[in-house]
């Protein structure tokens, strides 16, 4: 800013140029210079003290400047949360510096937003497991991962067992965390590299790449006991917990759904419906006998 004052300030001079010129006109016989030569000097003197000066503020305001327009340029292309390096530009004045502090606050804020923003779209906002959607996106890509490596994928559909008992005798707040409860036993018996969701309701999804069905329905088994194994205890009530688990594993030929993922959930929820059928807290899979009085 003190280099805008002064190039300001020689501005100001230039038209006491003439007036100063016409004064000494009176004395030009006593000057070495002609009135012309006189002129042109100083005219010459104010264009290369402006360029001189006008360089040292470019320099100044372009640099800052450049490092705005790649930050901005950074947050288009998706990189949230750019933060300019301050010591890149210390001569910069100070009112660059106060707005490249602001814009990586901006930038903060932005990537803070962001990731909440993905958080909620992939995430059940009750049981903090992965939602529907995020399930039918990641999942369909879990599942073409196991299938280019050769390798077996499988699905367990679970459903809380008389789940509207719960609701209807405790009301929905003990519903909610009965819920909770139940998301957390599933957490807790699934391998790293299972991905769980929330389906809808009270029914979860777990995918299990790299399992086949006879080791997915060991899963579903030890899911079942842990959940039968911790009631919800509320201090001055406790409520005993059960599941119906369906199990399938994929087929390249897709029977049920319009592709291998949804032909896969489809049949561990029918594998579910007839757990339900023969009793509930059990564990079924796809395929089985059509009749469901054939229940073991």
């Amino acid at each position: 800013m003190g280099l805008l004052r002064l190039y300001s300030a020689l501005l100001l001079l230039l038209p006491v140029l003439p007036l100063s010129l016409y004064w000494l006109a009176g004395d030009i016989e006593a000057l070495p210079l002609t009135l012309g030569w006189l002129l042109f000097f100083c005219v010459a003197l104010v264009v290369v003290a402006s360029a001189l000066l006008g360089h040292a503020i470019a320099r100044t305001i372009l640099a800052p400047l450049r490092l705005l327009v790649q930050g901005a340029d950074k947050i288009q292309d998706g990189e949230f949360g750019h933060v300019i390096d301050l010591s890149e530009v210390g001569e910069a004045p100070i009112e660059f510096k106060q707005l490249m502090r602001a814009f990586n606050r901006m930038s903060t804020t932005v990537l803070q937003h962001v990731q909440t923003i993905q958080a909620t779209s992939r995430t059940d906002q009750l049981t903090g497991m992965f939602n529907r959607r995020h399930l039918m996106a990641e999942g369909y890509r879990l599942l073409g991962v196991s299938l280019r490596a050769g390798r077996p994928c499988s699905c367990l559909m679970l459903d809380i067992d008389h789940f509207k008992n719960v609701n209807d005798t405790f009301g929905h707040p003990i519903g909610d965390k009965f819920l909770i409860h139940i998301a957390g036993c599933i957490l807790s018996a699934i391998r790293e590299s299972d991905m769980a969701a929330r389906f809808g309701g009270e029914e979860f999804v777990v995918l299990a790449p790299n399992a086949s069905l006879a080791e997915a329905r060991t899963l579903a088994e030890r899911i079942r006991e842990i959940v039968a194994e911790q009631p919800l205890n509320l201090g001055h009530t406790t409520i005993n917990n059960t599941v119906s688990i369906g199990v399938s594993e994929y087929d390249p030929e897709p029977e049920l759904g319009a592709n291998i993922l949804e032909d896969m959930i489809e049949k561990a929820d029918r594998a579910l419906y007839r757990a339900k059928e023969c009793g509930r807290n059990r564990v079924e899979c796809w395929p089985f006998p059509e009749s469901p009085l054939q229940c073991p």
